[in-house]
């Protein structure tokens, strides 16, 4: 299962359908060709980054084939821009699934022929104008704050400007004024052991994250945390640091002769974590956080669909394991950058 935060919102949905229309047509063409043959499809998902690494536009990955775009595109670039940034991933999904190549080859660029990806299309020509389109937004949002100056004239005079930037760019700031959720998997099994449900638990209590577990086609789950861009990023690292800290002191105590279980450890790791942190304050902000998540992913992504919440009872586990846990959670250090959220 590849981390992967992603970003929904009605533009950007609609985007996709899009994208993905043009993919499916694109498949469709080659297979008219003989190209590909069956049903099996070039990429299952496309999925919209709210920011990639290397400022990249977009990329494919070959194990769960998935095409991802960068949400600056769509923010900044031409719908004719994106289309080719599009078809540029998919282009390595072609090249992937006939000659397992991934790299910038003459296979690559045979197959973007095939797509038909515009001649002397350039990426990273895409990329300056994209980042020059952004520092004029970032310029119309500064004078669209000064709008809201107490002195009359300069307010006037920095509308006149913002709206003067608009119209000679064609640039929209849409995507300040639409509502979004961030969402990011947290953990995928065919079983989740009970140590995943408690740190899942604490999670959602300690950043306000909303976290719905569905099922696979191939019969496992997939626990999905969804917030804000903030949020979702200090889910993903408060579970990943709660982990891995952990395995590795069990694991020392284990070669010490010792015997424990992961389930209790954690959850008595947990238990005194929380008897740390504990705020009455914070823990009301952070509850009403966690039921706006609530309400907007359930109204966002899962209209049509029903929520089931199950709640999970601890076990008496084995105590020994439990107190080393305690222990543990009681002196364990947590980053302030993945630390549990302060309300202001």
């Amino acid at each position: 299962m590849e981390r992967i935060i992603t970003v929904r919102s009605t533009r950007l949905d609609n985007a996709e359908k899009k994208l993905e229309a043009l993919g499916r047509e694109k498949e469709a063409e080659l297979r008219g060709k003989g190209v590909i043959k069956g049903y099996d499809s070039l990429f299952s998902r496309i999925l919209i980054a709210p920011s990639l690494t290397d400022r990249k536009l977009g990329y494919f990955s070959p194990a769960d084939k998935l095409i991802v775009i960068s949400e600056e595109i769509l923010n900044s670039a031409s719908w004719h821009d994106t289309e080719n940034i599009f078809i540029h991933e998919l282009g390595h999904a072609l090249a992937f699934s006939l000659y397992k190549d991934l790299d910038h080859s003459a296979s690559f660029r045979e197959c973007c022929s095939m797509l038909g990806l515009e001649k002397g299309f350039e990426k990273s020509k895409v990329k300056l104008a994209a980042k020059e389109t952004e520092k004029e937004k970032d310029r119309i949002r500064k004078l669209l704050a000064l709008s809201s100056s107490p002195f009359e004239n300069e307010a006037a005079e920095a509308i006149k400007k913002a709206k003067s930037l608009m119209a000679r760019g064609s640039i929209s700031l849409d995507e300040d004024r639409e509502e979004r959720i961030y969402m990011v998997p947290l953990y995928q099994a065919g079983r989740f052991p009970y140590y995943a449900r408690v740190l899942m638990n604490y999670i959602s209590e300690s950043t306000g994250v909303y976290i719905v577990t569905s099922y696979n086609q191939d019969g496992t789950k997939t626990s999905v945390a969804y917030g804000t861009l903030e949020e979702t990023e200090t889910s993903i690292y408060l579970w990943d640091y709660l982990v891995s800290s952990a395995e590795r002191e069990i694991e020392k105590l284990r070669k010490m002769g010792k015997h424990i279980t992961k389930d209790s450890f954690i959850r008595g790791a947990v238990l005194a974590l929380s008897s740390r942190t504990a705020d009455a304050d914070d823990d009301t902000a952070l509850a009403l956080i966690r039921n706006e998540n609530k309400e907007k992913t359930q109204r966002m992504i899962f209209a049509d669909m029903k929520i089931t919440t199950r709640s999970y009872y601890s076990r008496g586990g084995d105590a020994a394991s439990f107190r080393q846990g305690e222990g543990f959670g009681s002196k364990l250090s947590i980053p302030e950058k993945i630390g549990r959220r302060r309300i202001e």
